[in-house]
């Protein structure tokens, strides 16, 4: 299933928003359900750490006081 998160990056007086299209099957969510059946939210909080993974990937760099926020999972 692909999902789009909305990640918002907050860097002192600047925010930016980034989109990030993720592909997350059942079987990836598994560890996340544990013993429980996988649902979509258990499928959201795995694109959303598949998001966070990417966003590092792509060399963003954090000063401190910055902060990342997640807006949406659609």
């Amino acid at each position: 299933m692909q999902f789009n998160v909305i990640l918002e990056r907050d860097y002192g007086e600047q925010t930016e928003d980034l989109d990030f299209w993720v592909n997350v099957d059942e079987e990836d969510c598994y560890e996340m359900a544990g013993e429980n059946p996988v649902t979509i939210s258990e499928m959201k909080k795995v694109a959303v750490e598949y998001a966070m993974g990417r966003f590092f990937k792509q060399n963003y760099v954090f000063d401190v006081g910055d902060m990342i926020r997640v807006v949406s999972v659609e």
